[in-house]
């Protein structure tokens, strides 16, 4: 009996030295490499291998932006509201000898720029004024003469009238101009377009070369006006920008000697301020 409990005391006490044991031969056999430090050799034959794709890191680093692009993702929206203001000189295109080759002009513009893959569409409403202009020419009488005999019909031969001074102040014009902005470098855009719109002044002849004083004869016309031109812009930054233009501006249908007369055609050069989202800090 006793012999028996010694025995089986004995075996208790062994199996947890088997089980050590055991437990000791089987972590022998485990491969631990995974743990192990990265040798520089296994990683060039980790490289070699025709069968493994190789980790390129600057393949999944964001590349920079080009020119082309770092306007569009500066964080400005595709639609943007500004505001112009314009001055700039009017010049005549047909003048008299005492006539004034330029007069001032000035006014201000609304408008929408829309992003484009290359630059921008602009949408704008524009008013300006215009100083007065005086023209002085040779004035023809265009009807046909009276009271020639002979049958048929008398062909038109203008009668020399004298001197006449003419007149057009108060001059204003409204525009709806379209304008394609055309991206050159990241801060310099050239652009091209036109406008329609209406265009109003007063006007004033007078004979001025005859011993008494001739009547003067006032109307206010108001007509269809166009413009066209081309000009280039700097932009200071993503909300300023200062544009340099060349304009043709006239009014009418056609231009007629009237028209010339008054002032009209012109060509015009002009320097805008533009600020874009002009109460973007208002809105905050």
């Amino acid at each position: 009996m006793r012999k028996t409990a010694f025995v089986c005391t004995v075996l208790l006490m062994a199996a947890p030295l088997l089980g050590v044991a055991g437990a000791a031969e089987a972590l022998d056999s485990l491969d631990l490499g995974a743990f192990t430090p990265f040798d520089a050799g296994v990683e060039a034959a980790y490289e070699s291998d025709p069968f493994v794709p190789s980790y390129d890191p600057a393949a999944v680093m964001p590349s920079s932006p080009s020119g082309g692009m770092a306007r569009a993702i500066s964080g400005q929206s595709a639609r943007q509201f500004y505001v112009s203001s314009i001055v700039g000189g009017s010049f005549l295109v047909v003048t008299a000898d005492n006539s004034p080759s330029s007069i001032l002009t000035a006014g201000g513009a609304v408008g929408a720029a829309i992003d484009r893959s290359n630059g921008r569409l602009r949408v704008e409403l524009e008013g300006r004024y215009r100083d007065p202009i005086e023209q002085t020419y040779l004035g023809f009488n265009r009807e046909p003469p009276k009271d020639i005999p002979g049958p048929g019909p008398v062909p038109p031969k203008p009668d020399l009238i004298g001197t006449m001074e003419a007149k057009a102040y108060g001059g204003w014009s409204a525009m709806a101009n379209v304008w394609r902005d055309f991206q050159f470098t990241d801060h310099l855009d050239l652009y091209g377009g036109g406008g329609i719109g209406a265009a109003g002044f007063n006007t004033s002849f007078q004979q001025i070369d005859t011993p008494e004083p001739a009547p003067i004869v006032y109307n206010y016309r108001t007509s269809y006006a166009w413009q066209l031109g081309l000009g280039g812009i700097w932009n200071v930054n993503d909300r300023v920008a200062v544009d340099l233009s060349y304009r043709v501006f006239g009014v009418g249908w056609s231009i007629t000697a009237d028209d010339l007369a008054y002032g009209f055609l012109r060509t015009e050069v002009l320097l805008s301020l533009r600020i874009y989202e002009p109460f973007r800090g208002l809105m905050r």
